[in-house]
Order: C-alpha cells, then sequence, then structure tokens
C-alpha cells in the first residue's frame, strides 16, 4: 500500500503586519502551535497549521485572513513571513 500523495495544494492563513498589534492571542489560543513570532511579526507555520480557525474570532484587529489557497510550492515559508 502506497503512502497518499503530498497536497498539491494548501489552505495557509497570514497575519498583516501592518494591523497586527502583537498581543499574541492567536499564538497562546492555537491548539497546535502553529503560531510564532520574531521582534516585528506574528506569522503561521503552514505545515503545523491544521485550519481549525481557532485564532480568527479572538484576534482583537482581524489581522489574521481566513486562509488563502496555494499552491504549497508557493506557500510563504516562516523565514518570508518574518
Amino acid at each position: 500500500m502506497n503512502a497518499p500523495a503530498e497536497a498539491a495544494v494548501i489552505k495557509q492563513h497570514l497575519i498583516d503586519p501592518e494591523i497586527c498589534i502583537r498581543c499574541n492571542t492567536c499564538e497562546a489560543i492555537c491548539p497546535v502551535q502553529a503560531i510564532t513570532h520574531d521582534s516585528r511579526n506574528y506569522v503561521v507555520d503552514a505545515e503545523k497549521c491544521n485550519w481549525c480557525n481557532d485564532c480568527i474570532s479572538p484576534c482583537p484587529t482581524g489581522s489574521i485572513d481566513n486562509y488563502r489557497t496555494m499552491p504549497r510550492i508557493k506557500a510563504y515559508s516562516l523565514a518570508e513571513q518574518l
């Protein structure tokens, strides 16, 4: 039996750094620890995210988009988001 092929298309949440107030709500509420940050930006790791959307409604500024559907090879890496 073959392992399932890796999905060619994924869903990716993006956090707008111009709107985000760095309150840490999203990172604290994420059940799979897919959200991390540096001194400037919060980002979502598309490889860890399970698309539960638990981070969306608690965000006080609405800086997290629901998700973008994109080819896996074009998904933004953590380094590109930071």
